[in-house]
């Protein structure tokens, strides 16, 4: 989980596919420059997590009530962020603390219904981003949106109860294909679609009043696997073992037949191989005797087979 180290009462963790603890998290060297809403933070972090397609996710807080700042009318505003989207904004009051924390989890974003009176939840889930031939506006307008495109913000600001209002449903963007210009130079590979989960009533929601300036934002980019491994963020995978290793064949496994058939080959080599050095020792000999520039010595005989050694 993403903790500040100048602000440890609040933890904020994203969780993926039903997990009850937080995903991995790396350090972020390139946070966003831009905040998508509510302006500079006192205190913030930026980390990176990877995204799998088709994964639901969702955003988890703890804040520890350490410092006050939930008393009475007074509370802690949580707005929640994701590709520049506001999908969530809630008012943390008293009745929210258990065991000295406020604790809970944005999962689903509120949006119209096409029935009167009721609203429909959307799950968030990672999406692979298309990308297309575009010219003209469509680029423009696909650039704006990149600007926060794989980003998760959430902003913590200290905030007053005004009173009871009607539930407004969010309104988020649910393009999953983008020009490709636009993304030109970005390392982006996920967007967040909206998966539809139930209905429920409109129920009426708390106005708030934000007291100063945010508290705190913590970001998360989100990016495909194989990113974050050009990057040099998390190491690559170790290339795959073959599947059928080679057995080597014991001769114990052989039938005797075979074993007798292969011995016969085996010295038949060998004699090939001997016949073969003894063929060139003798040709090799009598190529040196031919080349030997001294006469050779004759040994002359006379009537009685005595042998002449004079040389003469």
């Amino acid at each position: 989980m993403a903790v500040i180290d100048s602000l440890p009462e609040v933890d904020i963790s994203i969780r993926i596919n039903g997990s009850e603890t937080g995903c991995a998290e790396y350090d972020d060297c390139y946070p966003p420059h831009k905040p998508a809403g509510a302006g500079p933070a006192t205190h913030k972090i930026s980390k990176i997590i990877e995204s799998q397609d088709n994964a639901v996710f969702k955003v988890h807080y703890e804040i520890r009530n350490a410092r006050q700042w939930i008393v009475g009318t007074r509370g802690l505003s949580v707005k929640s962020y994701i590709d520049g989207n506001m999908v969530s904004h809630r008012c943390l009051l008293e009745h929210h603390i258990q065991d000295e924390a406020a604790r809970g989890c944005v999962e689903e974003v509120i949006t119209n219904s096409t029935n009167s009176g009721m609203a429909m939840l959307k799950l968030f889930s990672f999406a692979a981003i298309k990308k297309m031939e575009e010219c003209g506006a469509r680029v423009n307008e696909d650039r704006n949106l990149a600007e926060h495109l794989g980003n998760i913000e959430i902003v913590i600001s200290l905030s007053k109860v005004l009173r009871q209002i009607p539930l407004k449903p969010f309104t988020v963007n649910t393009e999953t294909e983008f020009a490709e210009k636009a993304l030109k130079g970005k390392d982006l590979t996920h967007c967040t679609s909206f998966l539809d989960d139930r209905e429920v009533f409109k129920c009426p929601i708390l106005e708030v009043d934000n007291l100063g300036a945010p508290l705190a934002r913590f970001t998360f980019r989100y990016r495909s696997r194989a990113i974050l491994q050009a990057e040099g963020i998390i190491p690559r995978d170790p290339s795959p073992e073959p599947l059928h290793k080679p057995q080597t064949q014991s001769i114990a496994d052989l039938p005797l037949s075979e074993i007798r058939r292969l011995a016969q080959e085996r010295l038949d080599q060998l004699d090939e191989a001997t016949v073969k050095r003894e063929d060139e020792a003798t040709v090799k000999r009598e190529a040196e005797e031919d080349n030997n520039p001294r006469p050779r010595k004759v040994y002359k005989k006379d009537k009685y087979e005595t042998i002449d050694l004079t040389g003469s």
